[in-house]
């Protein structure tokens, strides 16, 4: 059986390949296996303290509000129970008139954080099997080294401080939008990239995808081409004006320095950028950096 990895958010997991993300959020994940939504992740910061009595009885009771079902804690199937060994876990399921469910509560005392796991529907051996995949695979990541980012078809290794700000999945245009207290970095796909690019340049659909951007920022920029796609690198000629900065010190999220890159390649058709802003002068290979760590995954 083949697998493929989704990261967002904070965690990381491995599923198996017909499984499709259908529904995202921050701290959200829906899943389905080609025919219907059967596989829902949330995940919470909890603190270092966890009573996991009054946390199930608090999330039952949000449940049963929002949805009107009946939480009720069971054993675990005896097929999670070696993956599940090393957090504190609680099984739970419910039952409706048009569908069943069952998951599992659980604390990672190191990442502090609970997730709630639970799959709608028939769990057979397609989705039992999923359940122990993710389950083994499943991997919590801290501030404190590079978080991974793979979703769709974009994979990227990001600083683990910068949080989530917004995000973006439409028809033929990705963003990801990441950002700490003194910067903020922007990731972006677009396809299919030789219907885009059929009559522009790269550089002109960038100009004019970013046209605020160049203006508020004073970008300038660096076109190349070769023979399996293009290059456009925007940069600041001058330092940004006294007033701009006076202002990114009064207001945090300013961000008066700014960088762009965007990319395309015949291999992946797509076209993907990097855009960085910050409150401090940004090093000539910033977006360049980052792209060593930002691709396709075919």
């Amino acid at each position: 059986m083949d697998f493929k990895n989704i990261a967002w958010d904070g965690i990381s997991f491995e599923i198996p390949s017909n499984f499709e993300v259908s529904g995202i959020d921050k701290k959200f994940l829906q899943l389905d296996n080609g025919e219907y939504p059967c596989i829902e992740l949330r995940w919470y910061d909890a603190g270092r303290t966890y009573k996991e009595k009054t946390y199930f009885r608090q999330l039952a009771k949000k449940i049963e509000s929002a949805s009107g079902l009946k939480i009720e804690s069971t054993v675990l199937p005896s097929s999670w129970k070696g993956p599940l060994k090393k957090y504190n876990t609680t099984g739970f399921y419910w039952q409706s008139d048009l569908a069943t469910g069952r998951g599992v509560m659980f604390y990672c005392k190191n990442a502090a954080k609970v997730m709630l796991v639970q799959f709608i529907g028939q769990c057979d051996d397609q989705i039992d099997d999923a359940a122990v995949k993710l389950f083994n695979s499943l991997k919590f990541h801290d501030s404190d080294s590079e978080r991974l980012w793979q979703i769709y078809d974009m994979k990227a290794a990001i600083p683990g401080s910068m949080d989530l700000e917004s995000f973006e999945f439409k028809p033929g245009r990705f963003n990801i939008t990441l950002t700490d207290q003194t910067e903020t970095i922007e990731l972006f796909r677009f396809s299919p990239a030789d219907v885009i690019l059929k009559d522009t340049t790269l550089g002109d659909f960038s100009r004019e995808l970013f046209k605020d951007d160049i203006k508020s920022l004073g970008l300038s920029i660096a076109e190349l081409e070769y023979d399996k796609g293009a290059t456009c690198m925007f940069g600041q000629e001058k330092s940004p004006s006294t007033t701009k900065l006076a202002l990114a010190k009064l207001n945090s999220k300013r961000r008066p320095y700014g960088q762009i890159e965007i990319r395309y390649t015949q291999e992946s058709n797509r076209i993907m950028a990097v855009m960085v802003k910050s409150r401090q002068h940004i090093p000539e290979d910033r977006a360049k950096n980052i792209f060593r760590n930002y691709e396709i995954i075919q």
